[in-house]
């Protein structure tokens, strides 16, 4: 739960131009993954593999899935669709909305592991696996992808 920031949050210096004060806590624990924002909330892959939105403003959990998912996962977005590959080389994409966890698809796109954060670049996603790279090209606007465009 969100706690409060007091004196020992504060980052700031009198001989420094950056100043830091923490507005909340949480002990939820982020594994391997940096936050993706969208519209005033955080979304998170945990250590305990489940995935998770806080508000922004007061730190309060809007929800965090039942489900658990890789170990690691990397988060990217686009607009209100999050892209997320987790180390088994499975590509998730799934709708950021504070009201509930909305999973649209998933594709297991590599038999290797995939433990690099994933790239998007116009129309097409690379995927790095253990020994190689692949390019897949989006099939449609917000859907999954297809057939590797290539493999490196």
């Amino acid at each position: 739960s969100a706690d409060s920031a007091d004196s020992a949050g504060s980052a700031n210096s009198a001989d420094s131009e950056l100043s830091a004060v923490q507005k909340w806590k949480d002990t939820t624990q982020g594994y391997m993954s940096t936050p993706v924002v969208l519209d005033g909330h955080a979304y998170l892959h945990l250590r305990n593999q489940r995935l998770t939105c806080f508000d922004i403003a007061s730190g309060a959990q809007r929800w965090t899935t039942r489900e658990r998912f890789g170990k690691y996962m990397s988060l990217i977005r686009q607009k209100d669709l999050i892209l997320a590959l987790d180390e088994r080389g499975i590509l998730y994409l799934w709708r950021a909305t504070p009201e509930k966890f909305d999973l649209i698809d998933q594709r297991k796109v590599s038999d290797s592991p995939t433990w690099a954060h994933v790239a998007v670049s116009g129309g097409e996603i690379f995927i790095r696996e253990l020994k190689a790279i692949s390019a897949f090209r989006w099939s449609a606007p917000g859907a999954p992808p297809s057939a590797p465009a290539h493999s490196l």
